[in-house]
Formats: C-alpha cells, structure tokens, sequence
C-alpha cells in the first residue's frame, strides 16, 4: 500500500496508479468520507455525466466550423472528432 503525506492547508497527492485506474484528472471532485478507522475518497459519478457533455461539445464545435456542408459530410466529421476524443482518452490512460 503506498504512503502518502499530508502538505500544507491538508492537501495530498495521489499515487499515478489510483489517478489512472479511476480515470481521475485535475478538477475531478471527490467526496470523503469517515470510515471508523480510515479515510475514504470516492469518486463523484460526475464522469459519466461528463463524458456524455464533452461528446456533445465536440459535435457543436463540428456543427460551428462545418455549417455549410450537408449532413452525410458533417456525419464524418463528427466521427472523426469522436475517434480522435476516444484516442486521446485512451493516451491519456496509458492504453
């Protein structure tokens, strides 16, 4: 189990492996919680939300620079914008 020390103002730092196995990044919030004999952090589910408005962002961003096309052409542009999201997700977990 690793070791972590608690900074100044009661901030801490997670290890890379716990940051990467539940896909936490800088801003993510997480509640705390009193176990008795430890301290839990949980996740907020605000993820699944998340992921679903950064889609949704994307296909606005497309639809913004693309309005003149017709819809077959923006489709692929969409999906293009989709795969190139997943890619980087994907960098960004070491997968």
């Amino acid at each position: 189990m690793p070791k972590i020390k608690v900074r100044a103002g009661g901030q801490v730092k997670l290890p890379a492996p716990i940051l990467t196995k539940y896909r936490l990044r800088e801003g993510d919030i997480l509640d705390v919680a009193d176990a008795g004999n430890g301290i839990v952090f949980i996740p907020e589910k605000v993820k699944q939300k998340g992921g679903r408005q950064r889609l949704f962002d994307l296909i606005e961003k497309a639809w913004a620079r693309n309005r003149t096309i017709n819809s077959a052409a923006f489709d692929r542009v969409v999906n293009r914008a989709v795969r190139v999201a997943r890619a980087e997700e994907r960098k960004a977990l070491g997968n």
